[in-house]
């Protein structure tokens, strides 16, 4: 869910492929919430979305993050870039829900991203650890590596220790739901970029099957215990991500027909879009036409497939009848 600007790199079709089936498990744990229905599509396969999304995200960064003392001018740009999509989905959340508009409530959505439209708030995170990465590129080199497994093991210590859950359980909704994912996603943001290290290296193969060979077997033969959290704490997420990183790169570029790659890919750009409205969009649809929860509930698959169909076909129309001059807030 990263924009690519200042430096351009190739799409991996691979890498577009997974982020649109993580669309379709973001949107389907939405309809669920907001449309109950008898049928639980995909499971608690959801729960892997927004860890995949992180991984990706400053797997992609890397290639900012990996520079010695990396200017601010370049982090103020990436903070332009996710701060624009925040308060124009705020402020569309706003309008489609008027009566929980106040000044408090405005200053309490850009900080958190919890009040309306409450996807925004990976925006907030995505923002404050661009700050935290950018500090560490003025530390040498040698010490990053490490660096990023000792945040790792930090943060799974405090997952199962409960510290950081009863530091925020006791905040109001909109932070702990928000800052208190800070510690539970944050080791996804180093396992990007060490990821990305990795990618680089000569022998990439053998460590990239070994990690896959190994995360296979955890994931089949052994369950780790559960955590308080509020998402994605815990270490059975943090396998399983390793586990679809490591598969993704293992398997590496492959080729489709030159018209279905450009599809692909212009999917996959779009995707970082489709997560940004489809909430406020659907409950919209939803108090327009309360008939949809019955139509859900009969034919969930279908409405799950329409609906984020559609707000594919709202992000294509959305850039082109404003001739791409808006493209930042969709992709």
């Amino acid at each position: 869910m990263v924009s690519k600007k200042t430096i351009k790199s190739p799409r991996i079709i691979l890498f577009d492929l997974l982020k649109i089936a993580l669309i379709f498990l973001v949107v389907n744990i939405h309809i669920r919430v907001i449309t109950p229905s008898n049928a639980h599509l995909f499971g608690s396969l959801w729960s892997y979305t927004v860890p995949i999304f992180m991984t990706l995200s400053f797997f992609f960064m890397n290639k900012y993050f990996s520079q010695m003392k990396l200017s601010f001018s370049i982090v103020l740009a990436r903070i332009k870039r996710l701060f624009l999509p925040l308060i124009f989905w705020s402020a569309v959340g706003f309008i489609f829900n008027p009566k929980l508009f106040s000044i408090k409530n405005a200053f309490l959505q850009i900080l958190t991203g919890k009040v309306v439209n409450t996807p925004l708030y990976y925006l907030d995170v995505l923002i404050l650890f661009t700050l935290i990465y950018w500090l560490i590129t003025y530390l040498p080199q040698k010490l990053r590596t490490p660096l990023h497994f000792v945040i790792i093991i930090a943060a799974l210590t405090l997952d199962y220790s409960g510290i950081s859950f009863r530091f925020f359980n006791p905040m109001i909704n909109e932070v702990k739901r928000s800052y208190g994912q800070i510690v539970e996603l944050i080791k996804y943001a180093s396992l990007g970029i060490l990821f990305a290290t990795l990618n680089k290296q000569n022998k990439k193969t053998i460590f990239l099957l070994f990690l896959t060979v190994i995360s296979f077997f955890i994931m089949t033969y052994y369950k780790f215990p559960e955590t308080h959290g509020f998402n994605y704490s815990g270490a059975n997420l943090f396998i399983g991500t390793i586990f679809v990183l490591s598969l993704s790169l293992l398997i590496g570029k492959f080729q489709l027909p030159p018209k279905a790659g450009q599809f692909i890919n212009i999917l996959g750009a779009y995707s970082f879009g489709v997560y940004l409205f489809h909430i406020i969009f659907l409950e919209k649809l939803v108090k327009t036409f309360p008939n949809i929860k019955t139509f859900n509930n009969h034919y969930s698959l279908l409405f799950l497939f329409l609906f984020t169909i559609s707000c594919y076909g709202f992000c294509f129309l959305f850039d082109h009848l404003t001739k791409k001059k808006f493209s930042y807030l969709i992709k």
